[in-house]
């Protein structure tokens, strides 16, 4: 299916928002649309950078490969966020790995079309600066925290980052909207997938959360900011504010 952006419904689409009326059709005429199942890549590390990806629904997650195999996830996206950003610049080479968490449809604009947007439109360029810089600055925090918490406080930080992401379920609002799996919740933490099942067991036990087969009830939302907020500020993480349709 085309997407039109003059036609687009996401407010918070950073084409949308920050583009003139005037140009958004150029944009339209060159973008295209692509269907993706769960668990495939859109793009991945080494791959050249062909152009900027945009999810119009569904969830993903950005994945750096270490060097003994294990996946580190180091963001997760959602509708209306950018794919691919980090692969700008130097060698135009993707570092990282993009993978659909769940069925999505993503947009992709060719990488002299985006440029050419960029520079036409100075809202859309301080916007997106601002983005880079937020995302690099959560990154690097996120990794500086991980080096030095125990097992607790990075699968509370792990559940923590997804209510973010992601939000509660509409209809049960203290269900995670999406749980990931146990999996990527210790690609996300940092650790391995004996220690989340370990320390998810544990906190069920303790009342902060519920375990439902893979689903996971938060509970106790404010002592899992209580655990992880020793070298992670959470702060900016409304309780119960994050629920997704």
């Amino acid at each position: 299916m085309k997407r039109l952006c003059e036609n687009c419904t996401h407010l918070n689409c950073y084409i949308n928002k920050y583009t003139s009326d005037e140009w958004k059709p150029f944009i339209s005429h060159y973008k295209s649309s692509f269907d993706y199942p769960a668990g495939v890549n859109v793009f991945s590390a080494g791959d050249a950078v062909k152009g900027i990806y945009q999810i119009y629904s569904g969830k993903v997650k950005i994945v750096s490969t270490l060097s003994d195999g294990r996946e580190r996830i180091v963001r997760l996206a959602k509708t209306e966020q950018f794919l691919g950003h980090r692969g700008f610049g130097g060698s135009q080479i993707y570092p990282v790995s993009a993978i659909t968490l769940t069925p999505a449809e993503i947009t992709f604009i060719p990488i002299d079309i985006f440029y050419k947007s960029v520079k036409a439109n100075p809202d859309l360029a301080i916007s997106l600066l601002n983005f880079y810089a937020d995302d690099l600055r959560e990154m690097e925090k996120r990794m500086e925290a991980i080096s030095i918490m125990n097992a607790k406080e990075k699968v509370a930080l792990a559940l923590m980052i997804v209510i973010q992401s992601f939000g509660f379920d509409a209809k049960n609002p203290q269900q995670l909207s999406f749980t990931p799996s146990r999996k990527d919740l210790a690609g996300i933490a940092g650790t391995t997938y004996e220690t989340v099942v370990r320390m998810l067991s544990e906190f069920d036990q303790k009342s902060i959360i519920k375990l439902n087969g893979k689903s996971i009830t938060i509970i106790d939302e404010p002592e899992l900011k209580r655990i992880c907020n020793k070298y992670y500020d959470t702060g900016s993480i409304p309780d119960g504010q994050l629920t997704e349709k």
